[in-house]
């Protein structure tokens, strides 16, 4: 039947390594005093709060959370334009779940991942992080280990042959995501974050729950 994901215990590890994880390099906000913060919870409690309530983004926050997300287009998105940024991220955050996507990959450098990653920071309740660790790692939750279609011996086996499957780059493709985690997670009292961090951290670690040295 394969590698069972313990959802639980993943979400807590990745809890754990954020720190390491992201190497220091945490979106970061400016509050209404114009104070510059780094959020370094992964549930952004105050990041959101301040973005929620001011309404858009500016070029610093934006490229900072893209940085988080990848740096491969970090120069794409320093050639946004503050205006662009503000009056997109705007318009973004006003507009209906799928327009908000369409609206935010007009900006320089952001495909379906960093628009997820850029909506979970700014509604970290309700959105979740899409990449390949964590569609890899939904495939083996849904394909491998609750059907046993296949006999992969290991989750790294499976994420070998899988790496020439991985398609998550439409708006569609992003909201069938969300959904599923946000479905796995209502019966574990869980948010799709949730759900996402213990999927991304699961496939990081290639399913091995390592021993720390004592």
């Amino acid at each position: 039947m394969g590698v069972r994901i313990d959802l639980h215990y993943w979400t807590r590890k990745y809890e754990d390594d954020y720190r390491t994880d992201t190497e220091g390099k945490y979106p970061i906000y400016v509050d209404g005093k114009g104070v510059e913060h780094e959020e370094k919870s992964p549930y952004f409690e105050s990041m959101s709060a301040v973005l929620q309530k001011r309404g858009y983004l500016l070029k610093k926050e934006f490229v900072s959370i893209g940085n988080w997300k990848t740096e491969r287009q970090k120069r794409r998105y320093i050639s946004n334009t503050s205006e662009n940024v503000i009056n997109l991220t705007k318009k973004a955050l006003s507009a209906p779940d799928e327009q908000k996507v369409k609206i935010l990959i007009d900006l320089e450098g952001v495909g379906i991942p960093v628009a997820s990653a850029i909506l979970t920071v700014v509604y970290p309740k309700e959105y979740c992080v899409i990449d390949y660790r964590t569609w890899r790692a939904l495939r083996w939750l849904h394909t491998v280990a609750a059907k046993g279609s296949f006999s992969f011996t290991s989750y790294k086996e499976y994420s070998e042959f899988l790496d020439s499957y991985a398609r998550y780059g439409t708006i569609s493709e992003y909201f069938w995501f969300l959904g599923t985690l946000k479905n796995i997670g209502k019966n574990r009292n869980m948010t799709s974050r949730q759900v996402e961090m213990a999927l991304w951290k699961f496939d990081q670690m290639k399913g091995e729950k390592r021993q720390e040295s004592p």
